[in-house]
């Protein structure tokens, strides 16, 4: 993913079919994991790297390089997102010296971190490199957050013909087998359909169908009261089922909390360096999403 991220920082923007060829070039492949196309999309978006599609105003286009800071008061952490090249990365190295520690993860570029004992301390490095801090970071991302409203989406028809259709279960919080048939009856619930060759899922509330995005979608299915979300402030960790991952920006918010990507453990997504702030306004988000499937 390293040097994904390096070619991806050097052309700046660009179409999916470079973006796809590249990533198959340069990521290698793993048995029985998404494509390498699809985790670099993963990673890279989570990791605040890249934007895609409506966002990037293109396909996809790098971000500007930031260090991406939690609070200033106290000792202070920031990591490295956006844009990478040999010389920027050189001069944060040597700019932070000791301070630097850099992460190798399995599925996104090297996690580069900045610890210093104060803000003065990061705010001298981020001179000396020449790049701008991002204080409160993850607080900042879902300050960005709007969680949009089901009648936003446009109206559509149950699809019928040869698919395989799956049914999201909000109390096994997993897809679950299903029929046309049964899309068609619902009052209410999210459905998955799956060909060859197209995705695509359907919400139905009294009776009406919209298409929508899988991750907000998710929410609405799982109502006000969902348990998803499992939080352990000691370890400053909260997780998600798989079937469950936050969607957007709240997912990128979680992430840039430590700089990691989220370990898959037990069947759920566990995020790092949470603190009680970012894990009530996460909370809230998700609430928030939920009250939007009926306005």
């Amino acid at each position: 993913m390293n040097e994904l991220l390096f070619w991806a920082s050097a052309v700046g923007s660009g179409s999916g079919s470079i973006f796809k060829r590249r990533a198959t070039e340069l990521v290698s492949a793993r048995r029985g994991a998404p494509s390498a196309f699809s985790r670099a999309i993963w990673s890279f978006n989570s990791l605040a790297h890249c934007e895609f599609g409506e966002a990037s105003g293109e396909w996809w286009r790098v971000t500007p390089p930031v260090l991406a800071a939690g609070g200033p008061a106290g000792a202070v952490s920031a990591v490295l997102c956006g844009a990478r090249s040999a010389p920027l990365l050189g001069r944060l190295m040597a700019a932070a010296g000791d301070s630097a520690n850099v992460t190798e993860q399995r599925d996104g570029p090297d996690v580069i971190r900045i610890d210093m004992a104060c803000a003065d301390d990061l705010i001298r490095v981020s001179g000396q490199a020449g790049l701008p801090i991002q204080w409160n970071a993850p607080l900042a991302v879902m300050a960005a957050f709007v969680p949009p409203p089901l009648a936003s989406f446009e109206e559509s028809t149950v699809p019928t013909g040869g698919w395989a259709v799956e049914r999201f279960s909000s109390s096994k919080t997993a897809w679950v087998a299903s029929t046309v048939a049964e899309a068609v009856r619902a009052q209410r619930g999210l459905f998955r359909f799956k060909s060859d060759y197209d995705t695509r899922h359907i919400y139905k509330l009294a009776g009406v169908t919209r298409k929508v995005p899988p991750g907000i979608a998710k929410y609405w299915a799982l109502g006000r009261r969902q348990r998803a979300m499992r939080l352990d402030l000691s370890r400053g960790q909260v997780s998600f089922p798989i079937a469950a991952r936050p969607p957007g920006l709240i997912d990128r918010a979680l992430v840039i909390a430590s700089g990691a990507l989220p370990a898959l453990e037990g069947g759920r997504l566990t995020y790092s360096g949470i603190n009680a702030p970012l894990a009530a306004v996460v909370a809230a988000s998700l609430r928030a999403i939920a009250t939007g499937a009926d306005s």
